[in-house]
Order: structure tokens, then C-alpha cells, then sequence
């Protein structure tokens, strides 16, 4: 007897429900393609990535994706404390209605559910293990499903939203331009629980971020309410510096503060390795997408990936719908995506990336004082996380070069110019990202040489 392996056609194959995946079935489920979603985890983990689980509400309403609510929604968020190393130092950033503590593995079904009532095709607990390639083309995946045994999705486009891993990204050609290896410590290593915890948690809707390169080297913790007496605490600890891993440090050190050590029950704990940089060179190739983590599509100072994920899933959608239209699936025809997401998101992404760098090199005594003397005021930090900009004006240079002298850390203010001008620099060439595959490799070039330039400029050691 010869075994027939099951074969499935498909316009879209997604392979992976996370944030992106399930943002992007959910915006093509009405768009007259023939979509699949698949994903190797049952109903109870999806998007059960570990996360802050904290979204600003505006990510919604740029994206046409509904908003949390019933069980999907935990905490209102209106504002967020930054703690410096001591504690003493905190800034409070203020505004009301700003965003949401969300039930992820909730609200991730309903737009699964909301998709396969449309027609999309969902596919849990299946697990895509290789890209099907022919004649150098990829023509889909093979997967092992529960219920379907082995089978292969056929599709004119395959799109990786598996995470940081790349399931299907990583077995492509080598020669392919999607292939990347980014350095370790372009990335952090997170873990987190969810607790139920034994007080009143107050002013439960502010989430806390507290930096300390004792507790969380190269990353921060955070104490994130869901509610009165329910909260999501975790930290992130950068990768290929020879840190102690996060859970360690949750056990020995966070355990023994009286704000987490409370515990009742811990209703969920996970770890993950997650990006902190900028986007991939590029996020398509022939009959290829590769959104969220996989494309590393995240914020790079605080590796929040939700709203960005939800972005890059919308560009997505517009460039699928696009290359369906003009029959044209190559890189080619889906290079609207790179258009569409690294001259807006991605800029600011590149952006962030140059200050992520130099805010890994500062020490606690660094942190404390920037905190305290207003340096990282709340001006700045709004500039910074909703421009990708540090601003310099005479003067903002003017008040910060009298801080500095009087505090005698003439070094820092140097270092915070050099900052500026590459965070503008880095924004400036992805805002320039070229307009076809042609222009990819001497743009490549263009962009190493500027990360490495910084580097040496500003004396970053990894």
C-alpha cells in the first residue's frame, strides 16, 4: 500500500496564533482568500508567550481590531510609575484610559473564533516542522496534527509568526536574505509569573517598571496589576553576557520583597527568549512573510511586542490582499510589506535600538541620577517611546548641560549627544529603506556600518 499524505490548499497558510498570527487570520477573514491558521498549542495556551500583558488601547484603534472586554479585560491602565534602583526616584507617567492589563489566552480565541466564523481555517494543536520547497520555491509546510496525522498545507504564501525561533524562518534557504542571526545579546531571556496575592495592591491601575542592573542586568522587572490582589511580576535579563537566569533571580531575590513574596497561588508562570532590537532586513521573500518576533517586530527598550505584532499584521493583510490582486507572490509583489512597516514602525524601532544599546551600558549609580535630577523627565520619555526620538533642543541641551556640570558628568551628556544624533541617523536610513529588492544588500551595508559606528563611538561593549 503506497501512504498518500494528506494535502491541503490554502492562499495563506499561517503558522503560528500569537499576537501577529491571530491579528493577521482575524483581518483576512473577510478578505476572499482562502486563509489557514495553525498552531502546535490547544485552546488553553494560545498566546501563552510570556508577557507584561500590558497593551496601550491605541494599538485597537490604529489597527481595526476590537477592543478587550468582558473576561478578555483585567485592569484598565491609566498610567505607569518608573522606579530608579533605590526606589526613591520615581517618575509617574499619567494618562487616563492609556491602555489595558488583557487576559491573553481570552482575548487570542476570540479573534481565533471570530476568524473561523468567517471561514478561516484553524488548525490547533498541529505543529509545522518544514518548509515545503520546489524547484527553490516555497509551496508550503508539513505538520503534524491530533486529529489530521501528517498532512501538508499548500499555499501561495507561508507566514512565520512562530517567535523569536523562526520555526519555518530558520529552514529556509540559506541563501535567502531572511535568513539572520543577530547576536545574543540582541535579546532577552524573561520570565514571569501571574499571582493572586494576599493585600490590596494599591493604585492597581498603574503598572510599575523598576530598573536595577542588580536585579534585572541589561533589561528591567515589573510589577504589573490585574486587578486588586492580582498581578503579573516578571523581569528580563539580557542574553550573551553571562547573566544569572531570570527564574533564579525571581526566587532568590523578588520572592524575599514583601510586594511579591505575598503569594496566595500562582495561577501561571512561563519563560521565553524575546527580541529587543530592530526589525529584520527584510520581512518577505518569494511565496514568504515573517511577522511579530520572527521578524523581530518589538519594541527594543522594553521588548513589548503586542501592539507592534498587531502593526506589522495589518501591513500584512494590505500587502496579501495587494499580491493576491496582481497574482504576484514573489518578493516582488510582497515587498509592500517592508515599505509599509520599516518606513513608519521600523524607523522607530531602529531608533529605539541605538538607545536600548546605550541604556544596557549605564550603571545603577547612572540610572539613579538621571531619574532623580529630572533628566528623564516626562517630556523626554513620551518623546522617546512615541517618536523614536531623543529630543534636543538648545533647550532641553541647555538644561541638561547644567544638571550634568553641576554633577560633574560631563561623560554622560557626551555620550546622551552621540545618542541623539544616531537614534536620528538610524531613523533617517530606514525611512529610506529601498523601494525594491534591489536596493536591499547596499542598504544592508549601510545599516551595519551605522550600528557599528555607534558602537565604537559610543564605547558599547557588545
Amino acid at each position: 500500500m503506497v501512504f498518500k499524505l494528506k494535502r491541503y490548499e490554502y492562499d495563506v497558510v499561517v503558522v503560528g496564533l500569537g499576537p501577529a498570527g491571530a491579528s493577521l487570520v482575524y483581518m483576512l477573514r473577510n478578505s476572499g482568500l482562502k486563509v489557514a491558521g495553525i498552531d502546535w498549542v490547544g485552546e488553553d495556551k494560545v498566546w501563552g508567550k510570556p508577557c507584561g500583558d500590558a497593551i496601550s488601547a491605541g494599538h485597537f484603534d490604529r489597527n481595526g481590531l476590537p477592543h478587550p472586554s468582558g473576561d478578555a479585560l483585567m485592569q484598565v491602565v491609566d498610567g505607569a510609575l518608573v522606579y530608579s534602583p533605590s526606589e526613591e526616584g520615581v517618575i509617574r507617567l499619567s494618562g487616563e484610559g492609556a491602555g489595558y492589563m488583557i487576559d491573553r489566552n481570552k482575548y487570542g480565541l476570540m479573534l481565533l473564533r471570530e476568524a473561523s466564523k468567517a471561514g478561516v481555517d484553524i488548525y490547533l494543536r498541529t505543529r509545522a516542522s518544514h518548509p515545503v520547497m520546489e524547484g527553490g520555491r516555497l509551496v508550503g509546510v508539513k505538520a503534524t496534527s491530533e486529529k489530521l496525522g501528517e498532512v501538508e498545507f499548500r499555499a501561495k504564501v507561508v507566514v512565520d509568526a512562530t517567535g523569536s525561533g523562526g520555526a519555518i524562518r530558520r529552514k529556509l534557504p540559506e541563501s535567502w536574505p531572511t535568513t539572520e542571526n543577530p547576536p545574543e545579546t540582541d535579546f532577552v531571556v524573561a520570565y514571569r509569573r501571574i499571582v493572586e496575592l494576599d493585600y490590596d495592591i494599591e493604585e492597581p491601575d498603574y503598572i510599575r517598571l523598576y530598573f536595577n542592573v542588580n536585579i534585572a542586568p541589561g533589561g528591567y522587572w515589573w510589577f504589573f496589576p490585574k486587578g486588586r490582589r492580582v498581578a503579573n511580576i516578571g523581569l528580563g535579563v539580557q542574553l550573551g553576557r553571562g547573566f544569572p537566569h531570570p527564574a533564579t533571580i525571581y526566587r532568590e531575590v523578588l520572592m524575599k520583597r514583601p510586594d511579591v513574596g505575598r503569594e496566595v497561588r500562582i495561577i501561571n508562570e512561563a519563560g521565553a527568549r524575546i527580541p529587543t532590537r530592530r526589525p529584520s532586513k527584510t520581512m518577505v521573500w518569494d511565496g514568504f512573510m515573517s511577522i511579530g518576533d520572527s521578524a523581530y517586530t518589538v519594541d527594543p527598550i522594553h521588548g513589548g511586542g503586542m501592539g507592534y505584532a498587531m502593526t506589522a499584521a495589518r501591513y500584512a493583510a494590505e500587502t496579501l490582499v495587494e499580491a493576491y490582486t496582481k497574482g504576484d507572490f514573489t518578493a516582488r509583489g510582497l515587498w509592500g510589506l517592508n515599505l509599509r512597516y520599516m518606513r513608519t514602525t521600523g524607523a522607530k524601532q531602529a531608533a529605539l535600538d541605538v538607545l536600548r544599546m546605550f541604556l544596557q551600558t549605564l550603571t545603577n549609580d547612572e540610572i539613579e541620577w538621571a531619574i532623580r535630577k529630572g533628566l528623564a523627565g516626562v517630556d523626554e520619555i513620551a518623546s522617546v517611546f512615541g517618536e523614536g526620538e531623543l529630543r534636543t533642543t538648545p533647550g532641553f541641551l541647555e538644561k541638561v548641560s547644567f544638571i550634568v556640570r553641576l554633577l560633574g558628568k560631563p561623560l554622560l551628556l557626551t555620550k546622551l549627544v552621540l545618542v541623539s544624533e544616531y537614534m536620528r541617523k538610524a531613523k533617517n536610513l530606514y525611512l529610506e529603506y529601498p523601494e525594491d529588492i534591489r536596493g536591499l544588500e547596499g542598504w544592508v551595508e549601510r545599516v551595519e556600518n551605522l550600528y557599528s559606528e555607534y558602537r565604537k563611538a559610543v564605547g558599547i561593549p557588545f
